[in-house]
């Protein structure tokens, strides 16, 4: 988890500004970055990014307040144009420097994601992006993003995109009431702000991955800072004693945050409103005109300057983190002191040498609009450095490679038997199809059509019908990805073979009905059984990567029911393979492939599996001579093609080359109208264009 400071505004004069700002400044980031140093009593310091937006809102709507005070308007063009001269030049200048250092030190792999986490930087979106991917099935494995802490920065910027839109709405309605622009503008903040903390605290229960970044959860946190920059006037007239108590109470507040919560804590939802309130509390206090405890430690020098480098600061540790310990491996606390002294280092030279000379540019501050065309401007040559190296990137393309068919000895033969030695076939240098960079991205279609059913939904789609939709014979896919990753060699034998092919497919879910397995597998899983049982297709083909040994029992419990019932039901025995970074070391290691060959991993799907056959008569197609034909080592890459993507599954590529292996395993079994000798070893379906 991750935030990130903005800058303080400077329309004030150094002197003005309020030190006990800084110094919570100081505190937010100094727990965020000793809670990524891992530095231990600090587990709960990604909410330094929840004090943060406290700030931001506060002292942004005090800005805007004061210009509606004193104008009666709001000037966007001059809001965006001081908001563009102290965010951009650093941010843009940490993502050209990330994206260009991660190039060269990440894996091939991660350039993908690399790009569109520049691009989501470079317009404030990341967010989305980051919150996009923490739910994507097809991103295990993606590792941590080097621009993931610019999140909370993509959250500020839409706030102050929308709040001047607020003010200016505020206004109107104002005008034609009979309320004053201040009333207006307070129910209109307070409503978002309530209606934001609902949708947290909702949000937060039911989809926690999604509710960290998105920026619907996390407005309320910036409605806070705002609605206490209207009370403002009302607080200087509160006694001494009061705000000596509310400052200690609200630094206690951020404290215990900091030292007591940690990242099983649901967040934000309702438990980020101890840190929230915090903040409030202490910049209440420190609003009210009487010194405290509190705000006379604040405003220690050390403090002050640790808060006004807070924003480089931010920008600057997480890369340098994540970039190290990805060339040199997890750093030690000698390691990791040095990436704190450095970023403070790096931090103090952004600023010097970046952040003020365009900030406060006469130049640029005098002519708004030249500010915001020298931001487009910059913000279009980063953009453009992304786009080019994504036009450049390798693509998915036609499979002109062999792949299993490297290991028959013989095609012309009925019978395929696999060449006397297997690692003959092994590849050991590329050029790979797909490329390893690709890997993640080679799947078969029904992902994109949202037929892989995602956790906690318990019920099949019955929209996820493949094949010829009207045709007579019916056959049923029940399983999870593992399965799944044939859907494109079932598809075409569908074709050939005049079927139409229901999905019954949910991500992480054995086809079990009972037994250990998440509840809603089990509630999955009985909801196909019931629905293959009131319209019984002609065959069910199940198959699972395996989880847990109690889910035999569930497993075995779902196939006889559809068996005594008399469906017909098929096995596709899971698949070995070299473990998790096998696409990974390809990429590296394009020159020497061999180098990339591991021991099998653990099957967990296979003994599941074979107990369904050995309970319920179920026949079991094996396709993993085909695979990893030695028992002692898998290869990466087969006949010119890469063999796996992440985790266990086959690339979409290789699994495609596996057509005629599939179609000839169902045709042994006199599941299809083909014979095995009307299948040839050219048979792969081509792929689609759109997926290309």
């Amino acid at each position: 988890m991750s935030g990130m400071p903005t800058p303080p505004p400077r329309s004030a004069s150094a002197r003005d500004r309020r030190r006990d700002i800084e110094g919570l400044r100081a505190v937010a980031v100094l727990a965020v970055l000793l809670y990524h140093l891992r530095v231990p009593g600090v587990s709960g310091g990604f909410a330094g990014v929840d004090v943060f937006f406290v700030i931001s809102g506060f002292l942004i709507t005090g800005l805007l307040l004061r210009e509606v005070e004193r104008t009666g308007r709001v000037s966007q063009r001059d809001f965006y144009a001081r908001r563009a001269r102290r965010l951009l030049p650093a941010a843009l200048v940490v993502v050209a420097a990330t994206f260009a250092a991660s190039w060269l030190v990440l894996s091939p792999t991660t350039r993908p994601d690399l790009v569109a986490d520049v691009l989501g930087s470079t317009f404030y979106v990341v967010n989305w992006v980051l919150a996009a991917r923490s739910v994507d099935y097809l991103a295990e494995g993606s590792g941590v993003s080097p621009l993931q802490h610019y999140w909370s920065l993509a959250v500020e910027e839409q706030f102050y995109l929308l709040w001047p839109l607020l003010v200016l709405l505020g206004l109107v309605l104002a005008a034609r009431s009979r309320y004053a622009p201040r009333t207006a503008l307070l129910a209109l903040l307070a409503t978002l702000t309530a209606a934001s903390f609902v949708w947290s605290v909702v949000a937060t229960a039911q989809s926690p991955a999604t509710a960290y970044f998105v920026t619907p959860t996390r407005l309320w946190e910036l409605g806070a800072g705002a609605l206490l920059a209207f009370a403002v006037p009302a607080l200087r007239g509160w006694p001494a004693a009061a705000a000596h108590v509310t400052a200690l109470v609200g630094i206690g507040l951020v404290v215990v945050t900091v030292v007591a919560v940690d990242t099983s804590t649901p967040w934000p939802g309702s438990a980020a409103l101890l840190p929230v309130l915090g903040s409030v509390l202490v910049i209440a206090a420190g609003s009210t005109g009487h010194p405290t405890v509190v705000s006379r430690a604040l405003g220690l020098a050390p403090m002050v300057v640790v808060g006004g480098l807070s924003y480089s600061i931010y920008l600057v540790h997480w890369p340098l983190l994540v970039l190290l310990e990805e060339q040199r491996g997890a750093l030690g606390p000698l390691g990791l002191a040095l990436v704190g002294l450095g970023t403070v280092a790096i931090a103090a030279l952004l600023r010097v040498l970046v952040e003020d000379p365009v900030r406060f540019s006469t130049g640029l501050s005098a002519r708004p609009g030249r500010s915001l065309l020298a931001a487009g401007t910059a913000m279009a040559v980063v953009a453009g450095a992304a786009g080019l190296a994504w036009a450049t990137r390798p693509t998915l393309g036609e499979t002109t490679t062999a792949g299993p068919a490297a290991l028959v000895a013989d095609p012309w033969d009925w019978r395929w038997e696999l060449v006397e030695d297997p690692r003959s076939a092994y590849d050991t240098e590329g050029p790979l199809q797909p490329d390893p960079s690709l890997a993640r991205e080679d799947v078969p279609s029904y992902y994109e059509d949202g037929c892989q059913v995602r956790d906690g939904v318990d019920v099949p789609d019955p929209g996820c019908v493949y094949g010829e939709r009207d045709a007579d014979t019916v056959v049923a896919l029940w399983g999870d990805s593992k399965l799944g990753q044939y859907a494109s060699a079932l598809d075409e034998i569908a074709r050939r073979e005049s079927w139409r092919l229901d999905y019954y497919l949910k991500s992480a879910c054995s086809p079990t009905v009972s037994g250990a397995a998440a509840e809603d597998c089990n509630a999955f899983g009985r909801a196909t059984v019931e629905q293959l049982l009131d319209d019984p297709p002609h065959l069910v083909i199940i198959g699972s990567g395996g989880f847990e040994e109690p889910e035999q029992e569930g497993m075995v419990e779902g196939a006889r029911t559809l068996t005594d019932a008399g469906i017909d039901v098929v096995v596709v025995d899971d698949n070995p393979h070299p473990g998790h970074a096998a696409y990974e070391c390809a990429a590296e290691h394009p020159s020497d492939l061999l180098t990339c060959e591991q021991p099998p991993q653990s099957v967990d799907g296979r003994p599941f599996l074979e107990l369904v056959h050995e309970e319920t008569g179920a026949p079991v197609i094996d396709l993993n001579p085909w695979i990893c034909p030695e028992e002692d080592t898998c290869p990466v890459a087969l006949g010119g093609q890469l063999v796996y993507r992440q985790g266990s599954h086959l690339t979409d590529t290789y699994a495609r080359s596996l057509t005629p292996f599939l179609y000839r395993g169902l045709s042994e079994l006199g599941f299809t109208e083909a014979s095995v000798r009307d299948i040839a070893i050219g048979d792969v379906p081509a792929r689609p264009e759109g997926d290309r």
